[in-house]
């Protein structure tokens, strides 16, 4: 900005990581739980090796989804840059950052400082600490598939380098092994195998130069945070196992205007299919969920 001044207080304004509160905006006759809300239910969500589900009670909260946007460095011999989004329900914990593509049509004003409905209480919600903690997890897992594609990518030029590289101080090698071998003069003889020793020390250092040049290293800084609230129909489910009785909460988001998959309660990625517990191997001692998704059944 032809200040550096100004370009020092831009920099810093640009490396602090925004937040903000936005509400979603609905017709009020949406705050209401639709009619044939367990419709919906059974055509999103399914129960395997159960009962068809009956719904016990069904009423309206308000949640809290926090919404990170990240800036991901991929650098190597060059660096790469891709902005992720990943969010995550603060009900729940579950990964939200799939539900995103369905809350495009959602429009959010500014919240203001004014969170509260006493018509449509707010759900209990975790802590912020918990909340990034669970951001940071779905981050790296997300950014791991770039980071593998950045890292093949690395690895094919590295090789061909490295070929070129081996080949040039084996061919060194080899001849001032020749020479040696016709050298009649015994010092002539001691220098060229210093030489050799010292040709080899050389192709050994600028291989690990070589090979860490293009490594492929990551990392992520926060760009901003957006905590959006949206109103959900928390529909409490029952579900007959055998001679149990289950229960499983379902959301049905007002302003998407869809159901959501179920956040397994062990790792909180979100599931349309959720087995019961008893149909784990080994389920977790400090388990007091009833349902988890495919991944944890043998």
């Amino acid at each position: 900005y032809g200040s550096a001044i100004l370009d020092k207080l831009m920099g810093i304004g640009l490396d602090t990581g925004r937040a903000l509160r936005l509400r979603a905006t609905l017709p009020t006759a949406s705050m209401r739980v639709p009619p044939n809300l367990m419709q919906w239910i059974e055509r999103s969500v399914g129960f395997q090796k159960c009962r068809r589900p009956s719904m016990e009670s069904a009423v309206v909260e308000l949640h809290q989804q926090v919404v990170f946007t990240f800036v991901v460095s991929y650098v190597s011999d060059e660096k790469f840059t891709d902005d992720l989004m990943v969010a995550v329900d603060r009900h729940t914990l579950g990964d939200d950052t799939d539900l995103l593509d369905d809350q495009i049509n959602v429009y959010f004003t500014d919240a203001g400082t004014d969170l509260d409905d006493h018509d449509n209480p707010q759900a209990l919600i975790h802590p912020y600490t918990e909340v990034a903690a669970r951001a940071a997890a779905i981050l790296a897992e997300r950014a791991l598939p770039q980071y593998v594609a950045y890292q093949r990518q690395a690895a094919l030029y590295c090789r061909q380098e490295l070929s070129k590289l081996l080949r040039y101080y084996h061919e060194t090698a080899e001849q001032l092994r020749s020479r040696e071998e016709a050298a009649a003069d015994e010092d002539r003889r001691g220098r060229l195998a210093a030489k050799i020793q010292a040709t080899l020390a050389e192709k050994e250092h600028r291989s690990v130069d070589l090979i860490e040049r293009y490594r492929v290293y990551a990392s992520a800084r926060l760009d901003s945070a957006a905590v959006r609230i949206m109103p959900k129909v928390r529909a409490r489910l029952q579900v007959q196992h055998m001679r149990e009785t289950l229960h499983q909460d379902v959301f049905y988001n007002l302003a998407s205007g869809s159901v959501e998959p179920i956040a397994c309660p062990i790792c909180h990625a979100r599931s349309a299919t959720m087995y019961p517990t008893a149909s784990m191997a080994e389920p977790p001692t400090d388990l007091k969920a009833d349902f988890v998704c495919p991944r944890h059944i043998a």
